[in-house]
C-alpha cells in the first residue's frame, strides 16, 4: 500500500492524583471529627479508583507498582478494550484532532478500539472539511485507521473500508484507494453495493471508462442489489467518461425494475445529453419526469437550459424560463438560470437580449457576480461594442467586484476591436488606473 508519513503530537499521559488529608495533631479526636476523617478516607479511595479506570488517553494503572514507566505498565497487563463511546466522547468534547490523538495513544499502549467509533471519526473528519479537505488531517486519519486494521484485522467490516475508500475518492488518491481495496480483498471483507458505487464514482472522475465498465460487470452480486444511489454513481461515471449510451442503457434497466424515479438520475442524464448536444433526448427526459411523477429542482432546469444553450436553441430556453417564473411553479429561477441564458444570447450575438437579462437579474434582487459581467463583456467583444463593454466594467467596479485575469483578457480583446495591440494595452492600463486597480502580473 502507498504509505504517506503521518506525524502527530501524542496526548499527554494524564493520571489523576488523589488529594491528601492532614491528620489532626491532637491524639484525642471527638466523634464528629472521627466521622469526618472516615468520610475523607472513603473519598480518597473513590478518587483513586476513578483515577485507575481506563480512558482513551490512559488505559489504567498496573496493580503492582505505581512507579513503573508507562511502557512497563502496559507490558505487565493484558490488552484492554476501550469503551465504545469513549472516542466519540473525546470527539464531542474536545474535537476531531484530540480524538485522533486519543486513538493514536490507545494504539501505542495496546488498547483496542471499536470499528464503529473509528469509522465515524473518519467520516466526521471528511465531513467537517466542508468544501475543501484539510489534507494533512485527513491523511493522518487514514494512517491511523489503516493502523487499526493491521492491529485488529478480525474486527473490521465493509462499513469501515467504505469510509476509507470514500475518503480516498474525495482526495482523488487513486493509488491509496486501490491499496485499500486490495487489503479489503485480502481480509475477505465482502463489498457491498455502496462499495461498488464508491469505486465506479472514483474511476469515473478519473476518466477511466474501462475500469468503470469492468467493475460494473465483475461486481454482479452488488449490482443486482444496488439502490438508486449506486446506480446514480454508475450513470454519472458513464456520463463523465463519455458513455452516454451505456448510461441510458442502465437507466432503461432501472425503469424495468421500477427504480428510476429519482430527480438526480434524470438530471444527470439530461446533463449528459447536453454534453453530447442531443437536445431532443434531453427534452424527452425532462418532460418524462412530469409524467413519471418525478419532481424538478433548480439543477434540473439549469441543466436543460444549458443543453438548449449548447444547441443554440434560445427560443426553447426562453419558454423554460417563463415556465419557471409562472406563479404556480415550485422551482424559481436563480442566478445560474439567468446567467446560463445570458451566456446563450452572447454566444449567438444577441447582445441587447443579454443586457435585458442583466436587468431581469437586478429586478429580482439577485447579486450579479464577476462571471456574469465577464460573460456580458465577452458578448460586447463579439458585437464590437466597446462603449457597452467599458460601461459594464465600470458597473462591475461600482458593485465592489474585483476584476480577475479573465476580465483583463476580455477587455484587451475588446479594445483590439478598435486599435492595435499596443493601443489596446494602454487603454486597459488607463482604465485600471482610473479605478485604482492593479493589473494582473505579467500583463504588458
Amino acid at each position: 500500500a502507498l504509505v504517506i508519513p503521518v506525524s502527530s503530537p501524542t496526548m499527554a499521559d494524564t493520571v489523576a492524583t488523589a488529594p491528601t488529608v492532614e491528620l489532626p495533631s491532637s491524639s484525642v479526636v471527638d466523634a464528629p471529627k472521627q466521622k469526618e476523617k472516615r468520610a475523607a478516607r472513603a473519598d480518597r479511595r473513590q478518587k483513586q479508583a476513578l483515577a485507575n479506570l481506563p480512558t482513551p488517553c490512559r488505559p489504567g494503572r498496573s496493580q503492582g507498582g505505581g512507579g513503573a514507566s508507562p511502557t512497563a505498565r502496559s507490558a505487565q497487563q493484558p490488552q484492554q478494550r476501550c469503551h465504545p463511546g469513549s472516542l466519540e466522547d473525546v470527539m464531542r468534547r474536545k474535537g476531531i484532532d484530540e480524538a485522533w490523538s486519543a486513538l493514536e495513544e490507545m494504539q501505542d499502549r495496546g488498547v483496542t478500539s471499536d470499528k464503529f467509533s473509528v469509522s465515524r471519526l473518519l467520516m466526521k473528519t471528511v465531513g467537517d472539511a466542508r468544501s475543501r479537505l484539510n489534507a494533512p488531517r485527513v491523511y493522518r486519519g487514514i494512517g491511523l485507521v489503516e493502523r487499526f486494521i493491521e492491529a485488529q484485522p478480525t474486527d473490521v467490516d465493509e462499513v469501515l473500508f467504505n469510509a476509507l475508500l470514500d475518503t480516498c475518492c474525495r482526495l482523488k488518491d487513486l493509488p491509496r484507494l486501490e491499496a485499500i481495496a486490495y487489503r479489503m480483498k485480502e481480509l475477505k471483507v465482502t463489498p457491498s453495493p455502496v462499495t461498488l458505487g464508491i469505486l465506479v464514482k472514483t474511476y469515473g472522475r478519473a476518466g477511466d471508462s474501462q475500469k468503470v465498465l469492468q467493475l460494473w460487470t465483475d461486481m454482479d452480486q452488488q449490482r443486482r442489489s444496488a439502490n438508486a444511489v449506486t446506480y446514480g454513481c454508475m450513470i454519472d461515471a458513464c456520463v463523465k467518461c463519455g458513455h452516454l449510451d451505456k448510461a441510458l442503457e442502465i437507466f432503461a434497466d432501472m425503469k424495468r425494475d421500477g427504480k428510476h424515479k429519482n430527480t438526480i438520475l434524470y438530471t444527470t442524464l439530461i446533463k449528459g445529453c447536453g454534453l453530447e448536444k442531443d437536445l431532443p433526448k434531453a427534452l424527452e427526459l425532462f418532460r418524462e419526469m412530469s409524467t413519471e411523477g418525478v419532481a424538478y429542482n433548480a439543477i434540473t432546469f439549469n441543466s436543460i437550459l444549458e443543453a438548449c444553450v449548447k444547441c443554440s436553441d434560445l427560443e426553447t430556453a426562453e419558454s423554460l424560463v417563463q415556465e419557471m417564473m409562472a406563479t404556480d411553479s415550485s422551482v424559481k429561477p436563480d442566478l445560474i438560470t439567468f446567467s446560463t441564458v445570458l451566456k446563450g444570447y452572447c454566444h449567438i450575438g444577441c447582445l441587447d437580449k443579454a443586457l435585458n437579462m442583466l436587468e431581469s437579474i437586478k429586478d429580482r434582487g439577485l447579486h450579479c457576480d464577476e462571471l456574469v459581467y465577464n460573460t456580458l463583456m465577452d458578448g460586447c467583444v463579439k458585437a464590437h461594442d466597446v462603449s457597452s463593454g467599458v460601461r459594464l466594467f465600470e458597473e462591475m467596479m461600482s458593485a465592489g467586484l474585483r476584476p480577475s485575469a479573465i476580465t483583463h483578457s476580455v477587455l484587451t480583446r475588446l479594445y483590439l476591436r478598435v486599435g492595435t495591440e499596443e493601443e489596446a494595452n494602454e487603454a486597459v492600463a488607463r482604465l485600471y488606473r482610473a479605478h485604482g486597480v492593479e493589473r494582473p502580473s505579467g500583463s504588458s
